[in-house]
């Protein structure tokens, strides 16, 4: 029941808070990782992603050059400890480079691990805190609930899976003076995954993603052509769905990958 629970609690903002809709281009999200294991607990991982828009007006990284094809980079370098066979934590630091801001994100988090019948069922809960270039940080709390099976594929295996992350803003690094109106859920993402271990150390990963961004817009009032108000401005919620197409390609240097890692 309680597992049950957690996951109607992720689900919850998808059935409470639709409101108006706008569907954003396509994106392709390639990603690079690389894990190295420490001692018998405690492992390194290094990311590397990139996120390319399907409209080219959004890959504004740079003016010209390689990077103009890019709509953001993302580096990530964390450190997961296992504590027992069922709980795992560690650290994340994270930099984004886009057109504009610059963002770092220092994070913490806890997993844990079980099963639902015969699928594994990871739970996960990151704390962040999100210092942007000439904005104000601020913090936020990410719940994730993965669902999968590994399964043999002639001498290999391939793991179909789906999680589904909440991403909540915190008050916490927040301004007090801060006139700006923001909704608690700042993002959501539901995710079909397929996992495919072309040797001990090698994996691919594609997958789809959607991803629904919540905010609020000022919807202007309207006039006639005399200039007599006919409707009132308001402001209004809004949610802004992005496909997203990801690939990543994982490569352990000295240990077996696991399900239960936030690295598989």
């Amino acid at each position: 029941m309680k597992k049950l629970y957690f996951i109607l609690l992720l689900l919850l903002p998808v059935l409470t808070q639709g409101q108006s809709k706008v569907t954003a281009p396509t994106a392709i999200w390639p990603e690079l990782q690389a894990t190295y294991g420490l001692g018998e607990d405690g492992l390194m991982f290094f990311r590397n992603q990139y996120r390319i828009n399907t409209d080219s007006d959004y890959n504004d990284l740079k003016q010209s050059g390689l990077l103009s094809n890019f709509e953001r980079i993302e580096l990530s370098l964390g450190y997961e400890h296992t504590f027992t066979d069922h709980w795992r934590g560690g650290a994340i630091l994270r930099y984004a480079a886009e057109d504009f801001p610059k963002i770092l994100f220092y994070g913490l988090f806890l997993r844990h691990n079980g099963n639902l019948g015969s699928l594994y069922f990871n739970k996960q809960l990151l704390t962040e805190y999100v210092d942007q270039e000439e904005r104000d940080a601020f913090g936020r709390f990410r719940g994730t609930a993965e669902l999968g099976k590994r399964l043999p594929l002639k001498s290999r295996f391939i793991t179909p899976s789906i999680s589904y992350e909440t991403l909540v803003i915190s008050n916490f690094g927040k301004e007090n003076n801060s006139t700006a109106q923001e909704r608690t859920v700042d993002r959501t993402r539901l995710r079909l995954s397929l996992n495919y271990e072309l040797t001990e150390k090698l994996r691919i990963n594609p997958y789809f993603m959607r991803q629904t961004d919540y905010y609020y817009v000022l919807v202007s009032p309207v006039y006639d052509e005399q200039g007599k108000l006919i409707e009132d401005g308001y402001t209004t919620k809004r949610n802004r769905i992005s496909p997203v197409f990801g690939l990543e390609i994982k490569y352990n240097i000295n240990r077996a990958s696991h399900t239960a890692s936030i690295t598989y």
